[in-house]
């Protein structure tokens, strides 16, 4: 199972690191402009609170769902929680992609840092560690 959730969580996470080195590079070499992509502001505030969304609030009700759908019964499943984890890997890792599109579109530094925080955060929380995935069997008496 933790081979199958890392697997799943690289094939999230690693286009967008590439789409960010291939921005970067397009903006280095001069082939992306400064203004290029200019969207109207309320989409700065838009996608700041999506990504706040698929970075925290999201992961937290998917997590809180399965624990009341999962409340009376003695044991869950290992198909159960696995889909739960996946569920959850693939809520919390749109919020690489609203990063990059913070990066791409310009966005005024406040809200590119708070999109690109919410994202290393998404990153790295759920990162489907060993430790992280035990825990989480214990807690919720995977067989």
């Amino acid at each position: 199972m933790h081979k199958q959730l890392k697997t799943h969580y690289y094939f999230a996470v690693v286009p967008a690191v590439g789409l960010f080195l291939a921005i970067g590079l397009a903006k280095t070499a001069h082939l992306i402009h400064t203004g290029q992509f200019a969207v109207p502001s309320f989409v700065h505030s838009m996608v700041f609170v999506l990504s706040a969304a698929t970075a925290i609030a999201g992961p937290l009700f998917v997590r809180t769902m399965f624990a009341h759908f999962k409340r009376l019964e003695h044991q869950v499943s290992e198909h159960d929680f696995l889909a739960f984890q996946r569920r959850l890997l693939w809520v919390s890792q749109v919020t690489p992609y609203l990063a990059v599109t913070a990066f791409l579109c310009d966005f005024p530094k406040f809200y590119a840092t708070a999109i690109v925080l919410m994202a290393l955060y998404a990153v790295y929380y759920y990162f489907p560690s060993q430790r992280r995935i035990d825990f989480d069997r214990k807690i919720f008496r995977v067989r």
